[in-house]
């Protein structure tokens, strides 16, 4: 029986080892590297996807919340301008109550046309030009102006006509309102109270005058300014009544009306006047106009408000 010698595995050497690991992994990354491409590829792809939806989305999603968005912006824009428009309105003042025109004869051809307005507004006052109008004709153009919550006649006294004016209407020309500076002036109620304090002691009407062969009508009036302040020429406007109509118009001024001075006017009525009759005297001042006050240094003047 032959003995079997064992084989002798050769020996390879740490050279040949290296040689063969490169090889192997440069044969993998060779194999592997269409894979690695391949899947890179679809990575990439896949997160072009992903951004392209949301961006897709992200338009979406504006357009339709930014329609709403605006629409809700309209509608906020909307509810502001009306908010502001009713605001505006109600702190608009409110137009002044005209009466209809009305006429008194005087004389033969001669006539006080007169109508009567009032202003409700409690921070408003105006000023305006006026006339009257009627059928034949028309009056010249007179300045008027109300103060808050003030009623008072505009007239146009002694106006010719051949006969009583029909057709007759008072027209409000240039009108300007102005508000009251509540900056200056706290309480509107009170700053006129202060200042329209002026009042008629007595008023007398008599007809015993006597001019050639008429008899003319007289009447004495006393005011007394009770306020704390000095007037320059106040006007009042003073109305001879029959009962509850005007029978004739006229005015009266009282230069350097001073504080608590009493002041005795006397008028007197020419043309058709009753044997008996009442007076109304109606103030004619602005009181918001600073130029009717008399200054407190002026020669004539003292501070009567101390």
């Amino acid at each position: 029986m032959v003995e079997e010698k064992p084989q002798v595995q050769p020996q390879i050497s740490g050279e040949y080892r290296a040689i063969d690991s490169r090889y192997r992994r440069d044969v993998a990354i060779v194999n592997a590297r269409p894979k690695l491409e391949t899947g890179a590829f679809v990575v990439w792809a896949l997160i072009d996807v992903l951004l392209l939806l949301v961006f897709v989305f992200g338009v979406i999603m504006y357009i339709v919340s930014g329609s709403f968005e605006d629409a809700r912006t309209s509608a906020s824009i909307l509810q502001n301008v009306q908010a502001s428009h009713a605001g505006v309105t109600r702190a608009a003042p409110l137009e002044l109550a005209v009466d209809s025109a009305k006429s008194a004869s005087v004389t033969s051809g001669k006539y006080d046309l007169y109508s009567t307005v009032e202003n409700t507004n409690d921070d408003w006052y105006t000023t305006f030009d006026y006339i009257f109008e009627y059928d034949n004709g028309a009056t010249e153009v007179y300045q008027g102006f109300v103060n808050p919550n003030e009623k008072r006649v505009l007239a146009a006294i002694n106006v010719a006509a051949e006969r009583r004016p029909s057709g007759l209407n008072i027209v409000l020309q240039n009108q300007v309102w102005h508000r009251v500076d509540k900056h200056a002036i706290l309480d509107t109620e009170r700053f006129l109270d202060e200042r329209s304090n002026i009042t008629v002691d007595s008023a007398s009407y008599s007809k015993d005058v006597t001019l050639g062969e008429d008899q003319l009508g007289r009447s004495t009036i006393v005011l007394t300014n009770r306020t704390a302040y000095a007037y320059w020429d106040p006007e009042f406007l003073v109305k001879l009544m029959r009962g509850s109509t005007v029978v004739s118009i006229t005015k009266v001024s009282v230069p350097e009306f001073m504080s608590n001075e009493t002041r005795t006017l006397e008028v007197r009525w020419f043309g058709e006047v009753p044997p008996s009759g009442t007076i109304g005297v109606e103030p004619m001042i602005l009181y918001f106009d600073d130029g009717v006050y008399m200054n407190p240094d002026d020669e004539r003047g003292r501070d009567v408000r101390r």
